[in-house]
């Protein structure tokens, strides 16, 4: 099947080509709609209607088989005089199997410069592999959804031809992008390593407000990545490596937050929620930390926070509100660490450090200008004093102008302080061997 829709005057002259091959003159700006099609192989499907008049202009090539592409853009301006380039632009290349773009853009503005903005290109024509013979790069999927002037989105899917285990095509690979609002960014790159359509990656990206950036780039199987911006001037970086069973999800409202979440290792989950104005978060779960969460929520103003989990089965979960919070936890070498911090109020500082076997640390601080360390299996540069393993701190401050340090070296050793009612309050607690049992209260 070779089916091929065009509803614009601008190219009614390609109604008469062959709807496999159609090509017309790029034109001189300001112009109505305009379009570029050319189309090879079988079961190609192209659908372009551009609504409303005025300035939208549509590049489709398609190369392969079952390929399917419509374009959708609408401006409805009232005329050409304020027209200063393109409002929308479209452009969709896809080349191989089984592939599918969809691209809708309408534009409030009709001189807005540069306008929508859309590229989808899709490229899979691997190898049959896999025990059920599906080619690599099956059910490629792609989807831009645009409401509103000068939003920018690319989609890129990319799948390579050459034999395993160099194929970097994959299986059932999805993206999504709904933007609405004004100057959104958003561009999402996969290229997943698979052999059927079991594995598979979704990229979801949801944009409304203004002056967001996102940008998704996954090259594992079964990856999942959901970014959320609302507000103005958020910003999110979202990196998943080459591995299987990751999961990010970043959530960001107000203004002027930033998030950063790398991970390629196995069976690794990152959630980051951001509400207030300049959050900035940083979330790095390497190839050793399988099987590892990273849970961040912060709200108010100026919060910042840095996790870094290279350990088997570890859990970082860290909340912060109010303003200037600051939390840094470091896990590393070992298994089953767990390190939870709670900060409410202003000026809160918090520095978790764990290296060895089933570390646990707990840190709530409430009031303002709080100060917390922990170190437990590590010195003061961050190396590893082995063996430490089972070791537990749990430290609670309220009110004003607390300070708490608590160093554990060695073997199932324990250190509680809580300070609470009285500010100034000054603690350290420093402890080595096996068995220790260190609780302070004041």
């Amino acid at each position: 099947m070779k089916k091929t829709i065009y509803t614009t005057a601008s190219i009614a002259a390609l109604l008469f080509a062959a709807p496999a091959f159609a090509q017309t003159t790029p034109p001189t700006f300001p112009t109505t709609q305009y379009s570029d099609i050319d189309q090879n192989g079988e079961d190609n499907e192209t659908i372009v209607d551009q609504t409303g008049g005025s300035e939208g202009v549509s590049q489709i090539d398609q190369n392969g088989d079952d390929n399917f592409a419509s374009v959708d853009q609408s401006e409805d301006s009232p005329g050409a005089n304020s027209f200063n380039v393109p409002a929308n632009t479209a452009n969709i290349n896809q080349t191989g199997d089984n592939s599918r773009a969809r691209v809708e853009q309408n534009s409030t503005d009709a001189g807005s410069n540069p306008g929508n903005s859309a590229t989808i290109t899709q490229n899979s024509n691997g190898t049959v592999q896999g025990p059920n013979g599906v080619p690599s790069g099956f059910s490629l999927n792609g989807r831009i959804v645009q409401n509103g002037s000068e939003n920018t989105s690319t989609i890129d899917q990319s799948g390579n031809p050459n034999q395993p285990p160099n194929d970097g095509a994959g299986s059932g690979v999805t993206a999504r992008n709904d933007q609405t609002g004004t100057n959104n960014q958003s561009d999402i790159t996969q290229d997943v390593f698979g052999q059927d359509a079991n594995p598979f990656t979704d990229a979801n990206v949801t944009q409304d407000g203004s002056d967001h950036n996102s940008s998704v780039r996954q090259r594992g199987s079964e990856a999942l990545v959901d970014v959320i911006q609302n507000g103005v001037n958020n910003s999110s970086n979202v990196s998943q490596g080459a591995n299987r069973e990751m999961t990010a999800t970043v959530t960001q409202s107000g203004s002027d937050n930033e998030s950063f979440v790398d991970q390629i290792a196995r069976t690794v989950t990152a959630t980051v929620t951001q509400s207030g104005v300049g959050g900035k978060s940083d979330i790095d779960q390497i190839a050793q930390s399988r099987e590892s969460t990273a849970t961040l929520v912060q709200g108010g103003m100026g919060n910042d926070n840095f996790i870094e989990q290279a350990n088997v089965s570890a859990e970082a979960m860290v909340t912060q509100n109010g303003t200037d919070n600051v939390s840094d936890i470091y896990q590393a070498d070992g298994s089953d660490a767990m390190a939870t911090v709670v900060q409410n109020g202003v000026d809160g500082t918090s520095l978790v450090r764990q290296s060895g076997e089933m570390q646990t640390a707990s840190l709530t601080q409430g009031g303002v200008g709080n100060s917390s360390e922990i170190r437990q299996g590590v010195d003061d540069n961050d190396v590893a004093t082995p063996p430490s393993s089972g070791n537990v701190a749990t430290v609670t401050q309220s009110t004003d102008d607390n300070t708490s340090l608590i160093t554990q070296l060695g073997l199932d050793n324990t250190a509680t302080i809580d300070q609470s009612a009285t500010s100034g309050n000054t603690s350290s607690v420093m402890q080595s061997g096996m068995n220790n049992n260190a609780t302070v209260t004041q």
